[in-house]
């Protein structure tokens, strides 16, 4: 029970920070357009998939960070929401 316990709480914050991270890049950078207008650009430019590998580095930090607190079933949950992100990134990379 505790393994599944962790295993979502790593999931939900690897879903979480990334998506944190590309609304950070939004403010500090393309803030004078709406949110909307910056997601159909990255997309019609197609450099959305570069946001989304840009912004799995902050799961790759949760996954170090959770490796050394010995939180594994935590750091498997950050691998499995990297992996819907490798998804996403393949569909727009594949031309969506």
């Amino acid at each position: 029970m505790y393994n599944n316990r962790q295993l979502i709480i790593g999931f939900v914050v690897g879903m979480l920070v990334p998506a944190f991270l590309i609304l950070m890049m939004y403010a500090f950078k393309f803030s004078e357009s709406s949110f909307t207008s910056f997601v159909s650009a990255s997309i019609r430019q197609g450099i959305a998939p570069a946001i989304i590998a840009l912004s799995q580095l902050g799961n790759l930090g949760l996954f170090f960070l959770f490796l050394k607190f010995d939180r594994l079933w935590a750091s498997r949950g950050v691998i499995l929401a990297t992996f819907l992100y490798i998804c996403v990134m393949l569909y727009f990379k594949m031309g969506a």
